[in-house]
């Protein structure tokens, strides 16, 4: 069942606990080879442009998938906003540093970062805060960062509710048109390096971008 209408937070604290409720299934569920799945091509490019031993902040590091690929090549730290997830990731990724930290509250961390990874976190993001959302990552990587940001396509924000194998999920959804999306970058500083528009099934296309921050 789908629910749509204008959103509040209450909706994205829903969505965090949904993940916290969630955590290891979940984990299980999206551990999977980075190196061999939708997102290989934009790490491929995001190696060829970000040297190793950078230090990379991941935005929404779920159970550690991404992290597992990254911490062998950067200095890594990885956030989430939900407690479960940073347990997991924890768990998977021994090697990694993970941090609780809402994508807001980014400035927090006390650090800047030559890059940043944010794949499938921005569409938990209510479109009236998405300028809040990137004014934050900006405020923790330095001028040039490099940044990988995957969102899904369409144009509509929804509130979902559904049980699937038994988990019961509640969780916020916005899709947004590549042109859309474009234009928040361009409002918050940041080039698009590479866009790629990756269609995996019905439910989830991607839109994929690597950015640089010009200040």
């Amino acid at each position: 069942m789908c629910i749509i209408f204008c959103m509040t937070d209450r909706y994205e604290e829903a969505t965090i606990q949904t993940y916290d409720n969630n955590a290891a299934i979940w984990a299980k569920q999206h551990n999977f080879d980075l190196s061999n799945n939708t997102f290989a091509d934009a790490l491929n490019e995001f190696y060829g442009l970000v040297v190793d031993g950078a230090s990379v902040l991941e935005v929404g590091c779920g159970g550690g998938r991404d992290a597992a690929e990254l911490v062998k090549h950067y200095d890594y730290t990885g956030t989430d906003a939900s407690d479960g997830m940073v347990g997991a990731a924890r768990t998977n990724v021994p090697d990694g540093t993970f941090i609780k930290c809402n994508v807001y509250d980014l400035s927090e961390l006390n650090k800047k970062f030559d890059a940043f990874w944010a794949v499938a976190v921005l569409l938990h993001i209510p479109k009236h805060r998405i300028d809040e959302a990137i004014c934050s990552i900006k405020t923790v990587t330095t001028k040039d960062a490099i940044g990988m940001i995957a969102i899904k396509a369409g144009d509509k924000e929804e509130f979902e509710v559904r049980d699937i194998d038994g988990v019961h999920e509640e969780r916020l959804f916005t899709y947004w048109t590549n042109e859309d999306f474009a234009e928040v970058f361009k409002r918050n500083g940041l080039d698009i390096v590479s866009y790629t528009f990756k269609p995996v099934s019905q439910r989830t296309n991607w839109h994929i971008y690597l950015t640089r921050n010009k200040d």
